[in-house]
């Protein structure tokens, strides 16, 4: 008999790894403390008493719920789910990341940190990218959601003769109960719910008063809330499209299964990235080929790394402090961390060594969400949880798509973690295990991208090592490279791969104002142990690895 294990999304309280068993996850983007990652319903306490929007009030932190019996193998309306659910064998748990509520003021200064008022001078989306958000249901009639959900364009309008599905009159596609597009689920029009099964990814269908009800629509108003409409809030890119794709219930749990066939659909049906707010603690193969599978495909993925900052949290006690989980801790996933206002690591954010980068995911941060009461109209006013993190990373990679549609994984990742802003606290370092490449910078990865967009030449990657060595590093050593690129005023960067982990290390994008090129020195303590291979990048221009290994 299959053995089914549990997901569950990220909220606000930090019961990130409630209850899960002991695993020691293997090397996929190498071991060490995770928080899981998360998805979020009530992390969220209050909005500005000025505005007139309504606001939430704090909700009481509430445990997950045990695992629920295995979900039916058959998913009547979609026989590819149904395919996807009977091939599993071993499915890993998940639960969702939750961070207590505290009351907050809403304000501006997540935005402010990410540098996205400059970035907006430069773009603002143009509708053209879609952004799949793999969580609980949504707020699919809020008013700051409405317009930016993505609609399936093969189960719209009415059937035509020798269409898929003609059966003589015209038929409304988005109800006929036929898959008009034929991709395996029948009047998939709005995104899809592997949840229950069927084509309604709404909030609150099956508990209304669920802990993680409102995760999933406060995740989605991160990724791409209207922008510049008159109402509510603005989030880094105004105007991408949100594939709504619920995995986990109004409880915040759901089947891996499940997480992996939303995936492969987020892909095979038009999304450029993907968002998940929710994980765990075991490594696990079912997400693991699905998010390879996104990679192979061009769609980059972006995940929470987990609530495990202290290992005193809820859940995190059998792994430690800082532990980041799955799927974060995926290779070609950019796991991200939460920062404060004060730009330090949030005290619950998971980090070490598989953490790309951070973004504001604690305090005063506002977002639709949703409640029984008001489905329409209401927004949180503080979250607190990298499962809110995650989300503005997102929509920064759809931002930077709009702007350079052809990119690959590789290159939206290069502009994200490469432009990172660096705090006090990093010490002119390009990366620390607290915060990763450091803060998400909008402003400079547009910058980045607009300029690759006019002149990317394939650069010549100058030393890569230290005066005394040669393919070799030791730990804590002084390392200078260098860049030269073809022409002057373009930027540049090092990039540094670690295969067995999937790790990546960028350094900054640099402009090669002087001479045309640029150089760095930097501390190989940033690396650990192992192998690295070292590249010059413009772009996906890169030059032939320079191999490294620790002695």
């Amino acid at each position: 008999m299959k053995k089914r294990f549990i997901v569950i999304g990220s909220i606000l309280a930090l019961w990130a790894l409630l209850l899960l068993p002991l695993v020691i996850p293997r090397d996929t983007k190498a071991p060490e403390p995770v928080a899981t990652p998360a998805i979020t319903n009530d992390e969220f306490s209050q909005t500005p008493p000025e505005t007139t929007q309504q606001q939430a009030t704090p909700s009481p932190v509430v445990p997950p719920p045990p695992p629920e019996n295995k979900p039916a193998p058959i998913v009547p309306n979609s026989p590819k789910q149904t395919a996807i659910r009977e091939t599993v064998e071993d499915e890993k748990i998940y639960y969702a990341l939750q961070t207590a509520n505290d009351p907050g003021y809403a304000t501006s200064w997540a935005l402010q940190s990410m540098n996205a008022p400059t970035a907006w001078n430069i773009a603002t989306g143009d509708g053209s990218t879609v952004v799949a958000v793999i969580d609980t249901g949504f707020a699919l009639s809020h008013d700051d959601l409405a317009a930016s959900w993505h609609e399936n364009s093969g189960e719209t309008g009415f059937t035509t003769i020798g269409s898929n599905c003609w059966t003589g009159t015209p038929a409304n596609k988005s109800t006929n109960n036929c898959d008009d597009d034929a991709n395996g689920y029948v009047d998939d029009w709005r995104g899809w719910n592997f949840s229950a099964g069927d084509n309604n990814p709404a909030a609150g269908r099956t508990n209304q008063t669920g802990h993680a009800v409102a995760h999933g629509t406060e995740a989605a108003g991160l990724v791409g809330a209207q922008g510049n409409n008159s109402t509510g809030i603005a989030t880094i890119n105004w105007n991408t499209k949100i594939m709504p794709l619920q995995a986990l219930s109004d409880d915040g749990s759901g089947f891996s299964s499940d997480v992996a066939a939303a995936i492969y659909y987020a892909v095979d049906n038009g999304a450029s990235v993907i968002n998940l707010s929710l994980g765990g603690v075991e490594y696990d193969p079912i997400t693991e080929t699905a998010t390879n599978y996104a990679y192979e495909n061009n769609v980059v993925v972006i995940a929470a790394a987990g609530n495990c900052g202290t290992g005193n949290e809820d859940g995190c006690e059998s792994v430690g402090a800082g532990f980041i989980g799955y799927p974060a801790r995926n290779p070609q996933v950019i796991a991200v961390g939460a920062s404060t206002q004060s730009d330090a690591r949030a005290s619950f954010g998971s980090y070490g060594s598989a953490l790309d980068v951070t973004a504001p995911g604690s305090g005063t941060i506002s977002s639709p969400t949703w409640t029984a009461a008001n489905q329409t109209s209401l927004y949180s006013g503080a979250l607190y949880g990298t499962s809110f993190a995650s989300p503005y990373v997102a929509s920064l990679a759809s931002l930077i798509k709009s702007i350079r549609p052809d990119s690959s994984v590789e290159d939206v990742t290069a502009l994200i973690l490469g432009t990172a802003r660096k705090p006090s606290s990093m010490s002119g370092q390009p990366y620390t295990l607290q915060l990763g490449h450091g803060i998400i910078d909008a402003a400079k990865a547009l910058t980045v991208a607009s300029s690759l967009n006019i002149t990317a030449e394939l650069p010549d990657l100058l030393q890569a090592g230290g005066a005394k060595s040669e393919h070799t590093y030791s730990t804590n050593q002084s390392f200078g490279s260098g860049c030269k690129t073809e022409t002057a005023n373009t930027y540049c960067t090092v990039w540094m791969k670690q295969e067995s982990t999937g790790y990546d290390r960028y350094l900054p994008y640099t402009n090669s104002a002087l001479g045309a090129q640029t150089g760095w020195t930097w501390n190989t303590s940033m690396l650990g142990s192992g192998t690295w291979d070292i590249r010059a990048a413009q772009g996906d221009l890169t030059t032939t690895p320079y191999t490294i290994s620790n002695k």
